[in-house]
């Protein structure tokens, strides 16, 4: 701790294990200024090998900037307790974890999954757009999520660069080592899911270690998160194959607002539009687009603050869906639904209606999801 002289001198601690749990703790002391930020990681030690944690801090202001790959902390007062235990992929506080550096133990076939509907939700649901920060490969509409692809590159692949091009854009979906697959070859489950697969194969008898790293791009871009924040995640070699389940966004709930990278799942809370004047009354407009598949956009607005109900019906009238049940102010919202029930379960292709109940005011409408 201290680093970026946050401190007199960076301060190393070792870390002592409590009992059998997998909580390690220690004390020390840190000459700094009360009110200030410290800042600070953590590191594991084996084989007198020092391995860095991967973290990021989304919460920094500048994520380009090398600090974000520090933890930081206020230091309260003459006695602070620093406490990184929350089991959460994106809290400031989430546990350490650490690239495995060691070589694989067995031949491993790893499948690669890579669940672009981080990108397809926040699409639909702000005014976001993914830059490609080394080319041109912009991405602001939601159907180009599906339609354009989506290519792997990093480490994982053999390298970052590749004899037909620079590091990044629409080549890489060219390339065997670098495209993924949604069709259902290439170890994809299931085509058309929006869950974008490829595989690879790794040897014990080669420089292959457990920790890989990667970073996605639709069209091949480098449109997915900001420098550094790259995916990082340690193969289980304890059978012939194994699967790494990743999640596109690079686990960025900042920018990627309208997704839960802890459930996996859509964050259920409806994106007000920004700078929208106030209704003068209520609408529920035609979903977008229409037909859709896997995903589409809802928007409405209410004049006066009122408890919102949206639901799905089937063609029976049963309701399959309730996405939204709340009270909310007056305003214009967005808010997704991905064809999928109160149980998670995918519904089948076919007509479906979506009703809001807002006060007095009540609307239906229709909408077709086509797999």
């Amino acid at each position: 701790m201290g680093f970026n002289n946050t401190a007199a001198q960076v301060i190393e601690l070792q870390l002592a294990r409590q009992g059998f749990s997998t909580i390690y703790s220690g004390n020390t002391t840190v000459v700094t200024t009360i009110g200030d930020t410290l800042d600070y990681n953590y590191f594991n030690v084996k084989n007198n090998r020092s391995t860095l944690e991967v973290y990021f801090n989304f919460g920094f202001p500048d994520p380009s900037n090398s600090r974000a790959q520090r933890r930081q902390a206020i230091v309260s007062g003459r006695t602070t307790t620093l406490v990184d235990t929350a089991a959460s992929n994106v809290s400031a506080h989430r546990q350490p974890f650490f690239r495995n550096q060691s070589v694989i133990a067995r031949d491993v076939l790893v499948t690669l999954e890579c669940d672009v509907r981080p990108a397809i939700y926040q699409l639909l649901g702000s005014t976001a757009v993914l830059d490609d920060i080394q080319g041109s490969l912009n991405v602001g509409d939601p159907d180009s999520a599906l339609m354009l692809g989506v290519a792997v590159n990093g480490p994982i692949t053999g390298s970052w660069s590749n004899d037909a091009g620079p590091d990044w854009g629409a080549h890489l979906m060219t390339l065997p080592n670098k495209v993924m697959y949604d069709d259902g070859t290439h170890g994809d489950a299931v085509a058309g899911d929006s869950i974008f697969t490829t595989q690879f194969q790794f040897h014990k008898d080669s420089s292959d270690v457990i920790g890989q790293e990667f970073k996605f791009g639709i069209g091949g871009g480098d449109n997915e998160g900001g420098f550094g924040n790259n995916h990082v995640a340690n193969i289980d070699d304890s059978q012939p194959t194994a699967i790494i389940k990743a999640q596109f966004g690079s686990i960025d709930p900042t920018f990627y607002d309208q997704w839960d990278f802890d459930k996996r799942k859509p964050s259920g809370i409806p994106s007000k539009v920004e700078n929208a004047p106030l209704p003068s009354g209520f609408a529920l407009e035609q979903n977008y687009p229409n037909p859709f598949n896997p995903v589409t956009l809802i928007q409405y607005s209410i004049a006066n603050k009122e408890h919102v109900r949206l639901s799905v019906f089937n063609v029976l009238g049963e309701e399959i869906a309730s996405l939204i049940d709340m009270d909310q102010p007056a305003g214009s919202y967005n808010v997704n639904w991905d064809g999928r029930d109160h149980f998670g379960r995918q519904v089948g292709s076919g007509l479906y209606f979506y009703r809001i109940e807002a006060g007095d005011f009540a609307r239906t409408r229709k909408m077709m999801l086509m797999r």
